[in-house]
């Protein structure tokens, strides 16, 4: 598959995606009675995710066949899927092992999967995956006042 042909063909899922979630957020009900609603952000992302993906179908529709070459990596293909099912797990395991322990693992095997393996630093990695899932967790419970799951340790 040239890398054309996957272009057009990540252009039509994304814009797939970005109608669908436009959908899925045309059924959140409001909590607070505002002008904008709880609905109104993931649209505007919806919208964007659309439009981007309408461009970059049209931007590689115009491109010369001659431009083309073979593209024969299985390393993204074998990083996007772990993606997928590693975000899937996470999702599962997010309320029962909370967000702190869950984040900075995800985190940290996500960093793993997508850096080659000549330029991986752990150290850098592990401070990567504990202090922006602190930061983030202070952020929301000590500003915003929003709780987030504690999990198996209550933290």
């Amino acid at each position: 598959m040239t890398k054309r042909v996957r272009e057009i063909i990540i252009s039509i899922l994304f814009m797939l995606v970005g109608i669908f979630i436009y959908l899925q957020a045309m059924n959140i009900k409001p909590l607070m009675k505002n002008e904008l609603g709880s609905g109104y952000f993931p649209k505007v992302i919806a919208v964007a995710i659309i439009i981007l993906s309408v461009i970059n179908l049209f931007i590689n529709l115009r491109k010369e066949q001659e431009q083309e070459e073979e593209v024969k990596e299985k390393g993204d293909f074998f990083g996007g899927l772990s993606t997928i099912v590693l975000i899937g797990i996470y999702s599962v395991l997010y309320q029962k092992v909370g967000f702190l322990i869950g984040t900075s693992l995800y985190l940290f095997i996500q960093i793993l999967i997508l850096s080659p393996k000549e330029k991986r630093n752990f150290p850098i990695f592990v401070a990567i995956s504990i202090l922006f899932p602190i930061f983030v967790y202070y952020v929301f419970t000590r500003l915003i006042n929003m709780p987030l799951p504690k999990g198996l340790f209550g933290f």
